[in-house]
């Protein structure tokens, strides 16, 4: 068996304050991790810490320039336990997509759209939340009853209630 980490989190930035109105959510941000301090996180967002205007894949450090910026980010952290299939699946992916980076967009438009209930979708374009949900469908791990671009960082806090292992700052967690 192997393990994965979800994590919910509240930067506090402009964006993520406008998507907290639009889902009425405390936490407006989703991304994966392999390891269990979490010091790699993979997602969709700002690729330069200054500009959210060039989004899309995005591999962030704890250590990197968005959280030495964004240091206040807090965040709920579950845990959740996979075959060892999975969690190989799930490596092979985000190192495919890491591999070819600049073809996956943030999607702007359908995060508008979203947030209304329309399920449109552009190939390569995703919020992190879509590709959250999507990658861990498509590997089996869980299904959120819903279309996986519809999924809302809400719908990861109710389904993996009983899998959080912290709540608090994302920057001085350390397992």
């Amino acid at each position: 068996m192997a393990k994965i980490y979800i994590l919910l989190m509240q930067t506090f930035t402009i964006p993520a304050r406008l998507i907290r109105l639009c889902t009425n959510y405390e936490y407006s941000h989703v991304a994966l991790s392999l390891d269990k301090n979490c010091d790699v996180l993979y997602s969709f967002g700002r690729r330069k810490v200054n500009s959210i205007w060039n989004g899309g894949f995005t591999k962030e450090l704890k250590t990197g320039p968005f959280f030495h910026k964004f240091a206040n980010t807090k965040c709920i952290i579950y845990e959740l336990t996979i075959t060892n299939e999975q969690y190989k699946k799930i490596e092979m992916i985000l190192k495919k997509m890491s591999q070819e980076e600049n073809k996956y967009k943030y999607d702007f438009l359908g995060l508008i759209v979203r947030c209304i209930g329309i399920p449109l979708t552009i190939k390569n374009h995703y919020v992190c939340s879509f590709f959250v949900a999507e990658l861990l469908k498509k590997v089996q791990v869980i299904n959120l009853d819903k279309k996986p671009c519809l999924v809302k960082p809400k719908d990861f806090a109710n389904y993996l209630k009983n899998k959080e292992i912290y709540v608090g700052n994302y920057v001085t967690y350390n397992n």
